[in-house]
């Protein structure tokens, strides 16, 4: 059986593979989304410090407005939501 003659002449251009590195998908279409894949596991040995007194305390909870580590001393109970959240996302009356 023969080959099929290319449909697009001598027109189309040349495809050719092009290497796509990690700053290419950052900035590209989807590249929201692949940041969010990328830095919400932290490198395994990274201690995962309080996002307002960068203390590494052994119980540490996620804030519920903004997924940031927040120790005991700098959390606070939202006054709207009654979540724990940290002193940037929290309303306090």
């Amino acid at each position: 059986m023969p080959k099929r003659s290319c449909p697009f002449g001598e027109a189309a251009p040349l495809q050719l593979k092009t290497r796509v590195g990690l700053r290419e998908l950052s900035r590209g279409v989807r590249g929201e989304e692949y940041r969010r894949e990328i830095f919400a596991v932290p490198p395994v040995g990274v201690s995962k410090a309080c996002s307002s007194c960068v203390r590494a305390a052994d119980v540490k909870e996620a804030c519920a407005q903004c997924d940031r580590f927040v120790c005991q001393s700098c959390s606070r109970v939202c006054s709207c939501c009654n979540a724990v959240t940290c002193s940037l996302c929290s309303i306090t009356e």
